[in-house]
């Protein structure tokens, strides 16, 4: 009775002092319980239709971006469910006492009120779910996100800092539409630009920066192209007006960021949004421009405001700059005098001063004093057509050539002034002009001459003439640089002169100049109507490069074009037409690229005796068996169009590397089961040819090559050959029933082997040692592929040679329906994986685990795992059982296993998993970023270890698996 005598003396007060809300957190307690309950289940409901919506957008695009209001609503739900779990189980725990005789009242009222308060949580957070109109995004492409700045810029510069100050004052205003940036050639308004652009972003200012170049003669469709890929989104248009179009929408669709756009090196007047499709004073003013120029006049018709000019450094500035890039200590006041003085001749410009820096470094006085002779003589030189303040850095960029080490590097400098401005120019297209013009005569090999070629290109980077591009396979030149070749190679030198003409008129202005001594000649159309003369006087001419950059058409070459260019050595053809009858008198031919090019009369090929170098890109020529007996030189063939037979390919006696696709073929003696799958798979081919190759044919042992068999087209050739520094890949794809026998024709190339694919092979059950009993020990990528009778990758069991795969960096497995072991051996037997860093197994039915313990152990690098689809699979790590052939001893007692590189880790859609490691083992990943876990409804994963795992994680994502506990803000949980 004292009890509940209590009990109402305390509800008295409550209810005498209490609101009513306060009141009903006590006498309508179970009402708030069942309300709480219902209002989780519907968040539930919705937090799974949200992570479904998310989930079909990454099917749909693979790589996406979860929009930042979504991904803030999931990590809110998670984190109120996490706290609403919690308040149940204290209710179920506190909402009786005295063995469910009597309530307690003072925890009734606490946890009443706090229920009644996450119930309105919860309320609003399913509100809020109704404003998604779009869940997620595709990622945008990979883009380098600081801009890159010459190593000579600094914003120190009182010069510089001040136009610096301007612009960033004026994109920082909401007013501020387009600003103009105006100066002397050489100056450094790109640099600033980018330098502006990086650091805006990094203020947040603006979320993105595009910067495009726009150039004297711009190629829309190229300037479009690139502005979009600064950016990294994607254009899939080819029409110039549908992309301009394309582009107006994906402004418009990016209404939510703010976009700065420079657009760079502007000569004239354009309509940026009817022909590029940048808008322009739009409504929520979300795109701003910067524009460079060294036209004042342009920032005028642009309406630029304000306009900002970038003047010359000061001589302090100006000198301070020239024994930074010269590599004069500071203190080292020897060479005061004369360094100011021919800081003076550069005239502040930061183009100039590098250049000539670069020129003077570790050199002595006396050089010093030669060099500011030479630099006044470089500029009594007449320019013609050159603007008096251009003149300057014309002189000093002369200085430079001169001053360059080797004839070598002078000429490969004059040949990159060939390609069109503000080209990227990759260093294998550099390679035919190497070998036609520079080294053809002393250079071993072709791999020799692209050595040569990479040290040259590297040299005048250093020189300051060529610009890194971020990456070691391309380079680009400024244009004032470029300016400054073509004028050195067709004004000022006397033998080997350049000439290089872009756009209107095109027939015409390559008339009116006189063109005898000519050396290279470079024509580029940028228009559709465009012609070429009926032919050129240029008995001199080693290098003849033509393009016509316009997709739907193509530069018609008159038939008596080459008549009179009797010494020809390169020809490249970019977007034409012509006969290959016309090309028969060039008997000292010896390089031909041929891309996006309409042939005729290819058999005239065979006329072309000297020819070292052909290069085929989506040009359709088919290289006859007869002509290899032709080509006793070819070294190098590329032939991304068609196939050619294996036989062809082995009669070229002097061939060093050949990238394309190969015909069909069968080898004699094949057994009747390998003869009814060649069969079978030849009725499934628009081609039903192959070729009958003798017993104990090899293919000839090249030093480069990217050898593909099966359908497909060149762009992923062309693309291997740009991305990889070692092109040695052998494709076999898209060929069902491809006998794994047949592949014994490639043995001569397994020894440095580097990119191996295989797909739709038969009668072969492991790779290693069945196609090479060497162990592919140069390889560093395999790709295997619906191979029907696969057991494992390799069986150490069989292999004579014992160390095999020593050197794999990435495996991916797909669709192995009988693969039961990736590495197979014996239980003595120890395999190191200590070079791999990315594994991918998908759809491998009859897999168990994917490691051993002593396997996983030397995983020293492995920075990606990615497990799919494996229906049996039950532990990525097997602890006890090594091949099923008996248990292996653990006894030294470490039950923790290491995997100190890996950064991702994906798991998905494996029904029979269990955990990561089997037995008592704990699997631990210090460097872990990224993790998904999807519908793997067995696997438990142990707190503590799961705990330990997620401090540095950026991104994880967990579906439909059992786990004990987690630190909810940490994660993204779709149960």
């Amino acid at each position: 009775m004292e009890i509940l005598s209590g009990v109402a003396s305390k509800l008295g007060e409550l209810l005498a002092d209490a609101t009513i809300n306060q009141a009903r957190y006590l006498l309508c307690f179970n009402s708030i319980d069942k309300e709480l309950k219902v209002k989780e289940t519907n968040l539930k409901e919705a937090q799974d239709g949200i992570n479904e919506r998310v989930e079909q957008e990454r099917q749909i695009h693979r790589a996406i971006v979860v929009e930042k209001d979504v991904e803030t609503w999931l990590e809110d739900v998670d984190k109120e469910m996490a706290d609403v779990r919690n308040l149940k189980a204290k209710i179920d725990e506190k909402k009786s006492c005295l063995n469910g005789w009597c309530p307690n009242w003072g925890w009734r009222y606490w946890l009443g009120r706090k229920a009644s308060k996450k119930t309105s949580k919860l309320s609003d957070l399913l509100q809020d779910r109704s404003k998604f109109s779009t869940v997620a995004r595709p990622k945008p492409l990979t883009l380098e996100r600081e801009l890159s700045l010459p190593s000579y810029f600094s914003s120190t510069f009182e010069t510089t800092e001040s136009a610096r100050i301007q612009i960033t004052e004026a994109l920082k205003k909401a007013s501020t539409k387009m600003v103009g940036l105006h100066g002397l050639g050489g100056v450094g308004k790109t640099t600033l630009a980018k330098f502006v652009g990086n650091q805006l972003r990094q203020e947040k200012i603006f979320d993105e920066v595009g910067i495009v170049t726009v150039s004297q003669d711009p190629d829309i469709i190229k300037v479009q192209g690139e502005l979009v890929k600064s950016l990294g989104w994607a254009l899939n248009e080819t029409d110039e007006k549908e992309r301009a179009d394309r582009l107006r929408l994906m402004f418009s669709e990016s209404k939510g960021s703010k976009i700065l756009i420079i657009l760079d090196d502007v000569w004239k007047q354009l309509d940026l949004e009817k022909k590029l499709g940048i808008p322009i004073g739009d409504r929520d003013n979300c795109c701003k421009i910067l524009l460079t120029t060294r036209k004042t006049s342009i920032c005028g018709f642009f309406g630029c405001y304000p306009q900002i000019e970038l003047g010359t450094l000061t001589p302090e500035e100006g000198l301070t700059l020239l024994k930074k890039n010269a590599g004069i200590n500071v203190n080292d006041s020897s060479l005061d005098g004369v360094s100011k003085q021919v800081a003076d001749e550069c005239k502040g410009l930061p183009l100039a001063i590098e250049a000539v820096g670069s020129a003077l470094r570790e050199k002595g006085s006396d050089e010093w004093k030669l060099a500011l002779n030479n630099l006044k003589e470089a500029k009594l030189y007449a320019i013609e057509g050159i603007d008096k303040d251009d003149q300057d850095v014309y002189g000093c960029l002369k200085f430079s050539y001169d001053n360059l080490n080797s004839e070598e590097s002078k000429l490969c400098f004059l040949l990159c002034s060939l390609f069109p401005e503000d080209y990227e120019i990759y260093l294998e297209d550099l390679v035919g002009y190497a070998v036609g013009v520079i080294w053809y005569q002393c250079a071993p090999s072709i791999e020799n001459a692209r050595s040569r070629l990479h040290g040259t290109i590297n040299a005048l980077k250093a020189a300051s003439l060529l610009l890194d591009t971020g990456n070691d396979r391309s380079v680009k030149m400024h244009d004032i640089v470029r300016d400054v070749a073509i004028w050195i190679g067709s004004i000022v030198l006397e033998e080997k002169k350049f000439f290089s003409k872009v756009g209107i008129g095109l027939a015409e202005r390559v008339m009116k100049e006189g063109l005898e001594q000519y050396r290279g000649i470079s024509l580029v159309g940028n228009k559709k109507e465009e012609e070429l003369p009926s032919g050129l006087a240029c008995p001199n001419l080693h290098i003849l490069r033509l393009e016509n950059p316009e997709y739907d058409h193509r530069l018609q070459v008159p038939e008596q074009f080459f008549e009179r260019m009797p010494a020809l050595k390169v020809v490249t053809i970019i977007g034409g037409v012509l006969s290959l009858k016309s090309l028969q008198i060039l008997t000292d031919l010896q390089v031909l690229q041929l891309i996006r090019c309409e042939v005729s009369d290819a058999s005239f090929l065979g006329k072309l005796k000297r020819l070292e170098l052909l290069f085929l890109e989506k040009s359709s020529i088919k290289i006859l068996e007869e002509l290899s007996d032709e080509h006793r030189r070819l070294k190098l063939l590329y032939i991304a169009t068609g196939s050619i037979s294996p036989i062809t390919i082995k009669k070229f006696p002097q061939l060093e590397e050949f990238y394309g696709r190969i015909k069909n073929w069968e080898v004699e003696g094949m057994s009747s089961e390998e003869s009814n799958a060649r069969l079978a798979e030849l009725n499934s081919q628009a081609d039903r040819s192959v070729v009958c190759l003798p017993k104990h044919f090899t293919f000839p042992k090249l030093q480069r090559y990217i050898i593909c068999k099966g359908k497909g087209d060149g762009d992923e050739t062309r693309s291997l050959i740009i991305k990889n520094d070692e092109t040695r890949s052998l494709i076999i794809e898209n060929c069902p029933h491809e006998a794994a026998t047949s592949l014994v024709i490639f043995s001569a190339l397994y020894q440095n082997l580097k990119f191996l694919r295989l797909s739709g092979l038969i009668g072969c059950d492991n790779i290693v040692p069945s196609i090479d009993e060497r162990g592919f020990n140069e390889l560093t990528c395999l790709d295997v592929r619906d191979c029907e009778d696969l057991e494992c990758i390799m069986e150490a069991s069989k292999s004579p040679h014992g160390k095999s795969l020593s050197r794999l960096a990435e495996l991916s497995m797909w669709d192995l329906p009988e693969l039961k072991w990736i590495w197979k051996a014996p239980a003595q037997h120890v395999i190191s994986l200590q070079t791999l860093t990315e594994l991918n197994v998908h759809m491998c039915n009859k897999l168990t685990y994917i490691f051993t313990l002593s396997q996983a152990r030397s995983l020293e690098q492995l920075k990606s795992l990615n497990v799919s689809g494996c229906e049996r699979l039950e532990y990525i790590v097997e602890a006890k059982f090594d091949h099923n052939e008996g248990e292996i001893s653990v006894g030294d007692g470490n039950t923790m296993l290491a995997l100190p590189l890996l950064r991702e880790l994906t798991l998905r859609n494996l029904s029979e998993l269990v955990s990561f490691c089997s037995k008592n083992y704990c699997s631990i990943w210090p460097a872990l970023e990224k993790i998904r876990l999807k519908d793997c409804p067995n696997l438990t994963v142990n707190s503590t270890e799961l705990e330990a795992n997620l401090q540095y994680l950026e991104e994880v994502c967990l579906f439909g698996f059992m786990f004990f506990s987690f630190h909810s803000i940490l994660l993204k949980m779709i149960v």
